[in-house]
């Protein structure tokens, strides 16, 4: 049970973003402290009834946390926080689910133009102040979108942004869920996740939008298997915090044959 308003404390602990900041424009009356770097967040989360955060938790603050009763995720993911130790301790845990999905399916977007149009390897030769000639071979050249396939694998909110998304782009898309019966949302067709590899081979770019879970922890839904099944000169774009698109687990044998990027850091295997 949180404390009444006035015996309330929250603190923000966040390297860069202005939380506190913003909240304290608010004028709620309620008290409020920021933290920044991981010595201050120990020495002072002890003060804290509510604790917002995001990377610089780590789990050795609980024993510095006798106040604690609400922790609000920063991102989507609540993966990083030990649930059954909270339960025992009676403190409540939020995700700030949806709270991206705007953002991180526009670069996702932003991605997959990026490698159809080359623009790493042309940002790469304005550095060397490089004039490529023409090419004759069109797999090497730059291409357009319309009538290519995306097959985006996992249609929440993300993925259902970046379908909409791609079909302005005249892509035909493809969609991957959990449960079909969920709806297809723009996407042109729907299947389960289980017919993953049967769809690889006729994609010409794969954008992993499917959130971290115990289904897709291990085995990851492509690994390097899946990665061979793809098209030659195929692109891949990682847009969500899942071990799906860890290096190890997707990396392809063959790395000339794919083009990968990623709108989200990998986590590890």
């Amino acid at each position: 049970m949180l404390p009444s308003t006035k015996k309330l404390a929250i603190c923000f602990a966040h390297v860069a973003y202005r939380l506190h900041e913003r909240f304290s424009s608010l004028n709620t009356g309620i008290h409020s402290f920021a933290v920044r770097d991981p010595e201050t967040l120990e020495n002072r989360v002890g003060e804290a009834d509510v604790l917002v955060i995001s990377g610089l938790w780590q789990n050795g603050l609980l024993n510095r946390a006798a106040k604690l009763c609400f922790i609000q995720a920063i991102g989507a993911g609540t993966d990083q926080f030990p649930h059954e130790e909270l339960a025992k301790r009676g403190i409540r845990l939020a995700s700030a689910r949806g709270v991206n999905y705007r953002a991180v399916s526009e670069h996702a977007m932003a991605l997959v133009l990026a490698l159809s149009r080359r623009l790493p390897e042309a940002r790469d030769n304005q550095g060397k102040r490089l004039w490529r000639g023409m090419i004759g071979d069109p797999s090497q050249r730059e291409d357009e979108l319309g009538g290519k396939t995306l097959l985006v694998v996992g249609l929440g909110q993300i993925g259902g942004r970046l379908v909409q998304l791609a079909k302005a782009f005249d892509m035909r898309v493809v969609g991957l869920r959990r449960e079909p019966a969920a709806g297809r949302g723009a996407a042109d067709t729907v299947h389960t996740m289980a017919e993953l590899k049967t769809l690889l081979p006729e994609a010409d770019f794969v954008a992993l939008t499917c959130p971290l879970t115990e289904e897709n922890r291990a085995p990851a839904p492509l690994g390097c298997r899946g990665a061979d099944l793809m098209k030659q000169r195929s692109g891949f774009v990682g847009a969500a915090l899942t071990s799906a698109t860890s290096s190890r687990q997707s990396a392809p044998r063959h790395p000339q044959r794919i083009t990968m990027a990623f709108a989200a850091v990998p986590t590890q295997c």
